[in-house]
């Protein structure tokens, strides 16, 4: 289960890289950090290009990246077991990945500049239950299959498909998962925002604490 979970675990979120060059121009922080989750979460780009982040196309390139590397991810896993994914799998965990980050909840509630001339952006989200249950419902009906197998006639199955249905149950717990979310109740987490080269970015380490905080990634320690 180690293993699943560090599959799952590869699964949360999407890195969010955003800038906005210094121009002189007043600087909406708040909107500068809805912007980035919306285009990172929501492939949403209407904030993005109303403050000016970047055009719809650079939005929907940011997303799309973000996607290909949580995918790359997870196949590459699959791959250090030596399972092959087949083209058809890959297109419908990379769906199951783009619904996953589409039903993080959150809101960007204000942003206060600070005395050095950073900003602290306060967004109030409500954490996704989604790992524990996909993880159990992973177990359980990998443990089916296990069963089945060593009860089937010699040969019944060969490796590969044993190993395409261990594929296929792994996405169906996920699309389970999904269809039956829940979330507990809202809480709040900041994301500092600095003007670095006159160029305003959002703390690594803020983005990174947010991203495990829309999801139950507790559970996967």
């Amino acid at each position: 289960m180690k293993k699943l979970k560090k599959i799952a675990l590869l699964l949360v979120g999407v890195l969010m890289v955003g800038m906005l060059a210094g121009c002189g121009q007043k600087f909406d922080a708040q909107a500068y950090v809805k912007a980035l989750l919306d285009a990172s979460y929501k492939n949403d780009s209407a904030a993005f290009v109303s403050t000016k982040v970047g055009t719809a196309e650079e939005a929907a390139a940011l997303y799309e990246e973000g996607i290909d590397s949580e995918l790359d991810a997870l196949l590459s896993t699959f791959d250090a077991f030596d399972i092959d994914v087949s083209d058809e799998s890959k297109a419908e965990f990379r769906q199951i990945v783009k619904d996953l980050l589409s039903k993080v909840k959150y809101t960007v509630d204000s942003a206060e500049k600070q005395d050095d001339g950073s900003y602290v952006v306060t967004i109030t989200y409500e954490q996704m239950k989604f790992f524990e249950p996909f993880m159990a419902e992973f177990e359980t009906i990998s443990e089916s299959l296990a069963t089945e197998w060593m009860e089937a006639e010699e040969g019944a199955l060969s490796e590969d498909e044993m190993m395409e249905q261990l594929i296929v149950a792994y996405k169906d717990s996920m699309v389970k998962a999904l269809e039956n979310v829940e979330y507990a109740e809202a809480d709040t987490a900041t994301v500092t925002v600095e003007l670095i080269d006159n160029v305003y970015t959002p703390d690594q380490s803020d983005v990174e604490n947010l991203e495990m905080v829309f999801f139950d990634t507790d559970f996967l320690n």
